[in-house]
């Protein structure tokens, strides 16, 4: 690992002390700011926010919590939200609106996560990714296109 990822990787590493969050508090939060009630209902199983955390579902919750109620980016809840591609994307998207480089080794083991992390955070060619974008060839043939480029 490079020298600047790893100093990046020190200053950005996720606490994992969640005792200052309050899960019925952070229920009562989401549900002001309209989040499904079939979701809520599986939130209300759970003793604790680690219990919550360790759902198959804690990606999208954390991705959800951070874009619609704190309304920025949740350093606490990163490491869960990592977990997922597809939220771990849409983090980066609609949250950092950035790049997010922790999580640039997870979009580059799919096509289609690497393929919109170039054209839509990036808003460049990925170089780095191209060997991985080019298996998919939807995902090839659009790179291709909207950076005209050949892979």
């Amino acid at each position: 690992m490079s020298n600047w990822k790893k100093e990046l990787k020190e200053k950005v590493k996720p606490s994992t002390d969640y005792s200052k969050y309050d899960l019925a508090a952070m229920i009562k939060q989401a549900k002001e700011h309209d989040a499904c009630e079939d979701e809520i209902e599986k939130l209300y199983k759970f003793n604790s926010i680690e219990e919550a955390l360790e759902d198959e579902e804690a990606s999208f919750w954390c991705y959800w919590y951070a874009r619609e109620v704190l309304k920025d980016r949740w350093i606490e809840a990163e490491s869960i939200i990592i977990k997922d591609a597809e939220y771990a994307y849409l983090y980066a998207r609609d949250v950092l609106k950035d790049r997010w480089i922790e999580a640039e080794s997870l979009f580059m083991k799919s096509a289609i996560y690497a393929y919109l992390y170039a054209k839509i955070i990036i808003k460049d060619r990925w170089l780095e990714a191209e060997s991985v974008i080019m298996k998919k060839s939807c995902c090839k043939v659009s790179y291709e296109n909207y950076f005209n480029c050949k892979l």
